[in-house]
């Protein structure tokens, strides 16, 4: 092999694998699938004309079986006042027979081919059904494995950047729940509680004002 072979060879190899890198699986399997649809449909299609010849040719054996006796009927009628027509009757006997053994055969050979027909197309359907449930179960299998890809990264240095953000934002959310405690928002106050507890608080001071004179009344005493 010259150099200019080998290198063009060596390049078609490199191609190779780098497509085969690339390959979308998926989209292979799916233009397969819809490829064998698109035969069976086809298939189905042929079979339902053959079927239909098929009964054609049913329908013929029966009339040529009702021709041979109605042409044996003839001949009985009129043997004993026309030989010769008698005859001539049996002859035409003779060619439905021939007709009708001929008919046969091809029928014969027509229903075997029906029957080839319809389990190619069983067993092509039974193909598309297990293809499409391979893909269905690599469909998932990749769903699960990419999940696990992801999980996989989280426990690394993108997880530890995830654990950071959470503490973060959870000391974030603390601050706002400790300044939501010393300062209610506005808007929240019960003005009739507040009513009440403004007149608590002054009797309390009434009552620590009271206690205070009373007791530096006694220290005067």
């Amino acid at each position: 092999m010259s150099l200019i072979k080998r290198f063009v060879a060596t390049v078609h190899c490199g191609l190779d694998r780098t497509l085969a890198g690339i390959e979308n699986h998926e989209a292979v399997v799916d233009a397969a699938l819809a490829e064998s649809r698109e035969a069976v449909a086809r298939a189905r299609v042929r079979l339902a004309r053959l079927e239909k010849d098929g009964s054609e040719q049913r329908n013929r054996v029966a009339e040529l079986g009702s021709q041979i006796e109605l042409w044996n009927e003839r001949a009985r009628s009129v043997a004993g006042d026309d030989r010769e027509k008698a005859l001539s009757c049996i002859q035409r006997r003779r060619q439905c027979e021939q007709e009708l053994h001929s008919a046969k055969a091809q029928m014969q050979e027509h229903e075997k081919m029906i029957r080839r027909v319809r389990d190619s197309i069983t067993e092509s359907t039974q193909k598309v059904q297990s293809l499409q449930s391979q893909r269905n179960q690599m469909r998932s299998r990749e769903a699960a494995a990419h999940a696990g890809q992801i999980v996989h990264r989280l426990d690394g240095r993108v997880g530890a950047d995830v654990e950071a953000a959470i503490e973060r934002w959870e000391v974030s959310v603390g601050q706002a729940e400790l300044l939501t405690e010393h300062y209610p928002l506005a808007g929240n106050t019960d003005d009739f509680e507040q009513s009440f507890i403004t007149d608590e608080e002054n009797l309390l001071l009434e009552s620590e004002l009271d206690s205070l004179l009373s007791g530096k009344e006694s220290g005067n005493e």
